[in-house]
Order: C-alpha cells, then sequence, then structure tokens
C-alpha cells in the first residue's frame, strides 16, 4: 500500500482555504501521528485536524454545562 505522504507527491492538491496552524511536538509525538494516520489513511494534517475538532467539540460542551449550574 503506497503511504499518504508519498501518495500526495504525485497528487495535485487543489488549493484550501483552511487556515494554517504550526505546533512542536517531540518526535515520539511526531512518528505516533504518522502512524496513526497512516493506519486511516489521513494526512497528519487531517488528523489532528479531526482531533482539534473533537475537542473543541467537549470544551464547548464543558462551557454550556458550566454555565447552566
Amino acid at each position: 500500500m503506497i503511504s499518504a505522504s508519498v501518495f500526495s507527491l504525485f497528487v495535485e492538491m487543489p488549493p484550501t482555504k483552511k487556515e494554517k496552524v504550526t505546533f512542536t511536538c517531540t518526535s515520539e509525538t511526531k512518528q505516533g501521528l504518522e502512524a496513526w494516520a497512516e493506519r486511516e489513511g489521513r494526512t497528519v494534517s487531517n488528523l489532528v485536524e479531526r482531533l482539534v475538532l473533537a475537542a473543541l467539540a467537549e470544551q464547548t460542551e464543558q462551557v454550556r454545562s458550566d454555565h447552566l449550574r
């Protein structure tokens, strides 16, 4: 199976209107994210976006819950 990173070298990606965010992490964390993304057939960027969206949804729900008390 061809990896997502190799595949992306051969496929022209359409322009995106999404903002870019950069963060630093250990090489172990990066390797873990790359392996996870590979298993799901995603890019690391897409995987991280999905994780952040899930965390934001959870945070939003927590804030709403706190305001109802």
